[in-house]
């Protein structure tokens, strides 16, 4: 049963502009913005989530400077704690990456920690190690949730829809306050509280939770859990958490590109041998960035978009589409011990049958040589840095993917799904105490 519940959040005061101080998860600061975020304001959340910036060198007093900031903000009323336990309504209006304009709408509150084992929270991806630790230290320095991991949950019948519907339309609109992020997308948040938020959350403790974006979070906040357990006090036994209806209009995800590096990528005569096994040629092959531009974004045009993959090889500056065969792909995988569920994600089909297969890659390994682009045009501007020796175009993973794999108890590689826009830290925070 997922116990979710209001809390006295920890905002900004109200003469701050959000616009000034909210800042992007710390995981997808590089570290130009991450000093130029910090310039741009004394107060910014960035001072507090992200006390080491990418390419430093992590210190315990790094850590100890943002918890200290953190109570040094509340003693001077930078920061105000609420007077009563509140859910926070999130309304996001987006352009996406595909150039759409949507609306997400998903709330803010706390969510009492369960381990995996109880399929309570659900996750769909690999994590490694190493991102983790980072975070632990933080939580050991500042006892608090700077940001929040996201979470899905199914809403069949969109009850859980109408009554937040309700609950905002009881609420006071004045409270309401907006910020910006870098994309100019509007985030709008909203504290809720009073029946109408008790039935949203009666609604929610029979369903289960999936975590769309935060696994590497979720795990730390277990671990740091268990710590302070062990010294007999359960101050972290929440987590800060956003959830979103799997059925909101507005949720959507996005495919992550892969740009391979530090291989061996064989001339594109060689690698479509290899390939055509499992794989058909979509069309001829087009020379050049901008028609490979042209031909990448229009990938989920294709029918069957989840089996259609772009590659594009620097070296030629040549770009060619290909889908896997039906059933030939979904076997070769299912007798390798994926479930047919698994068998038909093209992340699987894209680790599994080109990286590993066709190019020879090592699945431990393999994480090693990959960086991510969530555009095309991004891709093909680093691919054309020569940094690369191979750019992998994919669709995106449905949602119904998502969940029959969580349900399953499965997991998929790391960055299989991209859900846009990504969430404010600044919004609010959530001391640990």
């Amino acid at each position: 049963m997922a116990e979710v519940t209001p809390f006295r959040g920890i905002r900004y005061d109200a003469s701050i502009a959000l616009d000034e101080v909210v800042v992007p998860p710390y995981d997808v600061i590089p570290a130009a913005q991450a000093a130029e975020l910090r310039g741009r304001s004394p107060h910014g959340a960035v001072h507090l989530d992200l006390p080491v910036a990418p390419g430093e060198t992590a210190e315990d007093a790094a850590y100890a400077r943002a918890a200290a900031t953190f109570e040094q903000w509340q003693a001077d009323g930078v920061l105000v704690r609420e007077a009563a336990p509140s859910l926070y309504l999130v309304d996001q209006s987006y352009r996406g990456p595909d150039g759409r304009e949507r609306a997400r709408r998903g709330f803010i509150a706390r969510l009492r920690l369960t381990d995996f084992a109880e399929r309570v929270v659900l996750p769909h991806e690999r994590t490694h190690a190493g991102a983790k630790l980072d975070r632990l230290r933080l939580y050991r320095a500042a006892r608090a949730d700077f940001s929040q991991i996201f979470l899905l949950f199914p809403d069949d019948d969109g009850g859980v829809a109408e009554a937040l519907e309700a609950a905002a339309g009881a609420a006071a609109i004045a409270a309401a306050r907006e910020a910006h992020d870098g994309d100019g997308n509007l985030h709008r948040i909203l504290p809720l509280d009073g029946p109408e938020v008790e039935h949203v959350l009666a609604l929610l403790c029979e369903m289960p939770l999936y975590i769309a974006d935060g696994h590497h979070r979720y795990e730390t906040a277990l671990a740091y859990r268990d710590e302070r357990r062990a010294a007999g006090d359960h101050s972290a036994d929440t987590l800060m958490v956003y959830l979103c209806s799997m059925r909101d209009p507005g949720l959507t995800v996005f495919p992550t590109h892969r740009l391979l590096r530090g291989i061996v990528a064989p001339p594109l005569a060689e690698l479509l041998a290899r390939l055509r096994p499992l794989f058909e040629v979509v069309g001829a092959p087009v020379q050049g960035l901008e028609a490979s531009r042209e031909v990448l974004e229009r990938l989920g045009e294709q029918a069957d978009p989840g089996r259609v993959f772009g590659l594009y090889l620097p070296r030629e500056d040549v770009c060619v589409t290909v889908k896997s065969r039906r059933p030939e792909a979904e076997e070769r995988l299912v007798a390798g011990g994926f479930s047919p569920d698994a068998a038909g994600l093209s992340v699987t089909v894209l680790h599994e049958l080109v990286l590993r297969e066709a190019l020879g890659m090592d699945p431990r390994q393999a994480e090693n040589h990959i960086d991510y682009a969530t555009s095309v045009p991004e891709a093909l501007s680093a691919l054309a840095s020569g940094h690369y020796q191979l750019g992998a175009f994919l669709n995106a993973t449905l949602v119904s993917q998502v969940r029959a794999l969580a349900d399953r108890g499965e997991t998929m590689p790391q960055k299989s799904t991209y859900f846009y826009p990504k969430l404010l830290t600044g919004l609010v925070f959530d001391a640990l105490v």
